[in-house]
């Protein structure tokens, strides 16, 4: 069996391909994963309209302040990149997390829904800055946050170039586990291109391929030379190298801004889309739609889905190395989830009493109608030419024995002695409103259709010769 996921802030899918796997990139299979994307969320469409593409799913579009943890199905992991900006320590004794504006408060909602939906396993990715936000304060009430819901935290920094991504972008990821011997037993990822990383040549095309306007112009290019001694972080790539981070400010990169941008036989351009999905390595199939700013923010927002697998393979190995068993578990659902279910999976119509009794008209010769959707109720069985409806029974759901029953109930008494309940009284409205329409209603009950199947068919029959 495969394990189920929940992706929040999933814009275009990093996390999810990582997670799910089954993809190709520079010529490396990357097998699939025994996990599978039930559900994911995002506040930006057109990111969202990128991840359908390729997953043949459909995105929940939404703000994450108006998704309830019920919105998600029971699942075993919940993972999410929660934005970064924003986030203050508020002054109070002890101190905790705060935040300034709607932005900084979205971390909370992921919290919220963790806590609500209670998976085995959460993933959390963030920038490496958040380690130093609020002078250093920040990052350990965020750790303490998830670990006042329950899990055991373990945190590490890992860098997408020693993973065989073109790409020097260091990330936070936080894993948790609601068991505290999986987290134990997890460790992270060990590097495995250390010392080969895949050079941005490997991904870049070649300058007859790119079209003219992603080209600097040289009034720019001057522009830039003049103030060169005050650029920070050289932005010339070197393609025997990895690249430096790319980001969503690509979307408005310059020659002095601090994106990384190509120097090519003395030309200066900024990267294609393609190129960016490519350095972000997404797999050649995975299709980019939209305007170049939006696919810049949502590729730039992403998490590299090559880094994203090994990290999921470390936690897949964790969980078969400490218990094979949870593979075959059902995830944690609410006793409120659990009873829903239940009922989910009762018959409402065909059940085997109504297929008994209607063997036995049917060999007595007589034909009917069933589950007859026009009348109140929905009658199991209909002689319409007659106005006979026919009601078959189970003893507990419609209050034979009430009083007794609810005797015999050991948990949630006050949730069935409620729901009896209303069953007798609905049954007491559909009869009289089916008088009033001028039909006969005959009501059997399952253990008089088990044992006097005879006597029962012979009431019918006696019912019909009378009108």
């Amino acid at each position: 069996m495969k394990l189920r996921v929940a992706s929040l802030f999933s814009g275009c899918g990093g996390m999810d391909l990582g997670v799910k796997g089954g993809f190709e990139y520079l010529g490396k299979y990357y097998h699939r994963n025994p996990l599978n994307i039930i559900f994911n969320s995002d506040i930006e469409p057109s990111a969202c309209l990128m991840h359908d593409e390729y997953f043949k799913s459909k995105s929940v579009v939404e703000d994450i302040n108006n998704i309830s943890y019920k919105d998600i199905p029971p699942t075993h992991v919940i993972l999410g990149g929660f934005p970064c900006e924003s986030f203050s320590i508020v002054a109070q004794n002890p101190p905790r997390l705060g935040y300034k504006n709607e932005q900084g408060k979205l971390f909370f909602e992921m919290v919220r829904i963790i806590e609500g939906r209670k998976p085995l396993v959460i993933i959390a990715e963030n920038v490496k800055g958040i380690l130093s936000a609020n002078k250093r304060q920040a990052f350990p009430l965020i750790l303490e946050a998830f670990e006042n819901i329950g899990y055991h935290i373990k945190w590490d920094i890992l860098n997408a170039s020693h993973f065989g991504v073109p790409q020097k972008r260091e990330r936070v990821f936080i894993v948790g586990f609601r068991k505290k011997l999986l987290c134990e037993n997890f460790s992270f990822p060990e590097p495995v291109t250390l010392n080969s990383p895949t050079p941005l040549k490997e991904v870049i095309f070649s300058e007859n391929q790119v079209p003219k306007n992603y080209f600097f112009s040289q009034r720019a290019v001057k522009g830039m030379k003049k103030v060169r001694k005050k650029m920070n972080k050289g932005r010339e790539q070197n393609i025997e190298k990895p690249c430096n981070t790319v980001s969503a400010h690509l979307a408005k990169v310059s020659l002095n801004s601090t994106d990384p941008v190509l120097k090519i036989n003395g030309k200066y351009r900024r990267f294609m889309p393609k190129e960016v999905a490519r350095i972000q390595s997404f797999p050649e199939d995975y299709q980019i739609n939209g305007s170049d700013s939006k696919v810049y923010h949502a590729l730039g927002d992403a998490v590299p889905p090559v880094l994203m697998w090994h990290l999921t393979k470390q936690i897949v190995k964790t969980i078969r190395k400490t218990d094979k068993r949870i593979f075959n578990s059902k995830p944690y659902s609410s006793a409120a989830e659990k009873r829903s279910y239940n009922m989910s999976r009762i018959k409402g119509k065909n059940t085997s009493i109504e297929v008994l009794l209607r063997k036995q008209l049917w060999a007595r010769g007589l034909r009917y109608r069933t589950n007859y959707n026009k009348l109140p109720g929905k009658p199991d069985i209909v002689f319409e030419s007659k106005k006979i409806a026919v009601f078959c029974d189970s003893e507990f759901w419609h209050g034979k024995n009430f009083d007794k029953d609810i005797k015999r109930i050991k948990t949630n008494k006050n949730y069935w002695q409620e729901k009896i309940r209303k069953n007798i009284k609905r049954d007491k409205e559909v009869d009289s409103k089916l008088k009033e329409m001028g039909w006969s209603v005959l009501r059997f009950w399952q253990q008089d259709i088990e044992e006097k199947r005879d006597e029962i068919v012979n009431l019918i029959i006696k019912s019909l010769k009378r009108v």
